[in-house]
C-alpha cells in the first residue's frame, strides 16, 4: 500500500504536467469547436455548425483530398526508394556501406525547415535547377509557381526526406533474416528474385508495415514541409490539411472552425495511430 502511494507521488508531477500541456487544451479545443470564436472573442454556442462547415467547405474538403495524395504517394515513393537502397546497401560491405548510409540518412537527420529551404531555393526562378536547365539550352521553369508542378514538387521533397527513415528499419530487417534461408533457397535453385519475393519479402512484412505507419502520420501531419516550400499555394494546390488548419485560425482567425478541423484531425491521427498498434503487435 506505501508503495502504490509512493509511486502515486512520483509520477504525479509527470501527470499534472501532461495534463497542463495536453488534457487541458484537448477538452478547451473540443469547448471552443462548439461555439463561433473570432477573434479570440467567445461568441454564440453553435453546436455542431462547425463541424458542418468543415465538412461542407469546398476549401477544406480540397485539402483534404490533397494531404491523402501527398501523404500516400510521398509514402509508396519512400517504401519503394527504402527498399531499394537497403537491398543495395545489404548486398555491400565494409566502407562502402557506410558511405552510402551515411548519404541517404542525412535528408532525414537534418532540420525538415532546413531541408525545404533549401529545395525552395534550389526550385525558385533564380534557383539551382534552371540555372543548370538554362546552361544545357532548356528554358526556365516556375516548380513552385505551378499548380501542376507544385504538388510534385512537395511529393519529392517529403519523400526525399523519409526515405533514410524508411532504408534504415528495412534494412535492420534484412540483417535479421537467417542466412540459412537464402542458402537454402540457392540450393533448391532460386535465383535472386526468387529469393527475393520468396523469402526476403515475406519476412519484411512486418518491418515494411511498421515504417508505413509511421511515415503515413508523419506525411499525414507534416507541416512545416507546406509552409516554406510552397505555402500551400499557388492558388491552394499544395494547401494540405495542415495549412488549411493554419489559415483557419491565424490567418482568418476562425478559432470556432479551426478547433472543430483540428478535432477532426486528431480522430484522423488516432485511428492511425491504433492502426500502428495493431501492427506493431503483428508477427511474422
Amino acid at each position: 500500500m506505501k508503495a502504490n502511494k509512493l509511486g502515486a507521488i512520483l509520477v504525479s508531477p509527470s501527470i499534472l504536467f501532461l495534463s497542463v500541456i495536453l488534457i487541458i487544451p484537448l477538452f478547451y479545443t473540443i469547448y471552443i469547436s462548439l461555439y463561433d470564436m473570432r477573434y479570440l472573442q467567445l461568441g454564440d454556442f453553435v453546436g455542431l455548425k462547425n463541424y458542418t462547415k468543415v465538412f461542407t467547405s469546398d476549401a477544406i474538403m480540397s485539402s483534404i483530398s490533397i494531404t491523402f495524395i501527398v501523404t500516400f504517394v510521398g509514402l509508396f515513393i519512400s517504401i519503394i526508394t527504402g527498399t531499394l537502397l537497403a537491398l543495395w546497401i545489404n548486398s555491400k560491405k565494409g566502407f562502402t556501406a557506410y558511405i552510402i548510409q551515411i548519404v541517404v540518412l542525412i535528408p532525414w537527420v537534418i532540420s525538415m525547415v532546413v531541408g525545404a529551404l533549401l529545395w525552395k531555393w534550389i526550385f525558385n526562378n533564380l534557383g539551382l535547377l534552371n540555372y543548370v536547365l538554362n546552361a544545357m539550352g532548356f528554358q526556365s521553369v516556375d516548380v513552385l509557381g505551378d499548380p501542376k508542378m507544385a504538388p510534385i514538387a512537395l511529393i519529392f521533397v517529403i519523400a526525399w526526406r523519409t526515405v533514410g527513415f524508411a532504408m534504415v528499419l528495412i534494412l535492420a530487417g534484412l540483417k535479421s533474416i537467417p542466412k540459412e534461408l537464402e542458402e537454402a533457397g540457392q540450393v533448391d535453385g532460386a535465383n535472386k528474385w526468387h529469393t527475393f519475393w520468396l523469402i526476403k519479402l515475406p519476412l519484411l512484412k512486418t518491418p515494411i508495415m511498421v515504417t508505413s505507419i509511421i511515415l503515413m502520420l508523419s506525411n499525414f501531419n507534416n507541416v512545416d514541409v507546406p509552409m516554406v516550400l510552397t505555402g500551400g499555394g499557388p492558388g491552394g494546390a499544395t494547401n494540405v490539411i495542415t495549412m488549411e488548419l493554419y489559415h483557419q485560425g491565424f490567418v482568418y482567425f476562425n478559432f470556432g472552425v479551426a478547433s472543430a478541423l483540428s478535432f477532426v484531425v486528431l480522430l484522423v491521427n488516432v485511428l492511425l495511430i491504433t492502426l500502428y498498434i495493431r501492427m506493431v503487435k503483428y508477427e511474422i
